[in-house]
Order: C-alpha cells, then sequence, then structure tokens
C-alpha cells in the first residue's frame, strides 16, 4: 500500500544573521513561498533549521545546523530576505515609533510601525510573536557583537522573550504619536 504524502509546499530561500547569547549565526531558511517570515517564526517549532550555516565559534560553514528557536533574539533577513516579511495588510492603520530594543550584547535602533490608537505599552502587552523593526542599526556593546557595528537592515524581527527591554526615541518623527483617533457619529 502506497503511503500519502501531500506535497510539499514551494518553497523560497530567506538567508539572515542570527543574534544567539553566543554571538551572530548566519544561514538559510526555507520558507514557504505563500508564506510571510512572521508566520513562519510563529509555526516552525522548537528549532529553526538553517542550511549553510556560519556560527559564531567558527569560520567553517556547516551544511545544516538546528538554531532553538527560543534562543534567538534577533532575525536581520539579507538581500531580498526582507520581502514578505508580514502579512500584507495585516497590521491595520499604522503609524511610525522610533525605539531601541536593548540585547546584551548591544542595541537596535529603528522604528517600529503599530495601530494609531494604540500606546506602545498597551501594543507590546498584545505581542505573542517575533517584533517588526523596520530601517534597524546595530549598536554593539560588548565585543562579542561588534563586529556588526552600525550594520543597517531594512527590517529585523525581535523575539519579545529575548530583548531585555525597549526604549523610545526621545524624539519621534513627526511628534508624538496619534493616539487614539477622535470619535465619530459611528461610536455612539
Amino acid at each position: 500500500m502506497e503511503s500519502a504524502r501531500s506535497p510539499r509546499p514551494r518553497q523560497r530561500r530567506v538567508t539572515a544573521e542570527f543574534l544567539i547569547p553566543a554571538g551572530w549565526v548566519s544561514g538559510t531558511l526555507m520558507v514557504p513561498e505563500s508564506q510571510s517570515l512572521a508566520d513562519f517564526l510563529g509555526v516552525a517549532g522548537p528549532f529553526l533549521k538553517l542550511a549553510d550555516a556560519r556560527l559564531p565559534w567558527s569560520d567553517k560553514v556547516v551544511g545544516f545546523f538546528a538554531l532553538q528557536r527560543s534562543s534567538v533574539g534577533l532575525i536581520a533577513p539579507l538581500g531580498g530576505g526582507g520581502e514578505h516579511v508580514e502579512t500584507a495588510g495585516g497590521a491595520g492603520i499604522t503609524s511610525p515609533w522610533s525605539i531601541a530594543c536593548v540585547f546584551d550584547q548591544g542595541m537596535l535602533h529603528g522604528r517600529l510601525d503599530f495601530l494609531v490608537n494604540l500606546r506602545l505599552s498597551d501594543y507590546l502587552l498584545q505581542q505573542t510573536g517575533f517584533l517588526i523593526v523596520r530601517t534597524a542599526v546595530w549598536e554593539p556593546l560588548g565585543p562579542q557583537a561588534a563586529g556588526k557595528a552600525g550594520q543597517r537592515w531594512p527590517v529585523a524581527l525581535i523575539n519579545p522573550l529575548r530583548v531585555l527591554g525597549l526604549v523610545e526615541g526621545e524624539q519621534q518623527r513627526g511628534g508624538a504619536h496619534p493616539g487614539r483617533l477622535a470619535p465619530t457619529e459611528w461610536d455612539s
């Protein structure tokens, strides 16, 4: 009797850099073409399967590395990997907010987009998956992460369970966050 195997969905290669407690790992994820990277990370299981990985303690490239997903603090897609990071239209009406994410090894400065009628603190309380930070810049705090000083990425994904904290930017682009929208006749 033949076993019924469902065909594997078409995959796209997402090459990225991963910040873990031991330093920086680079490698390639195979993500279904129809799935955003953020959605993939939410259902990937306990391990991210990396191909052609370079580990922090070696200059050699290994063909396969199973990276514990919960150990990852930051994922920065490289090249075209920054495309299709989140599901189109899934965020609603958002506004940019300047933030810095604090890690043991450094700080990631960038922009977090969230709904205009929320405060940053309320937005963070609702988050369960990776946070998407745009126009990201890495500032190292120690020798382990120094090799990435000033590194810029169009987008980075942050594991809220691994970040030590978030700092709001002192001068927000366009002034204060719009906050709640003014009530309309439909709100009564």
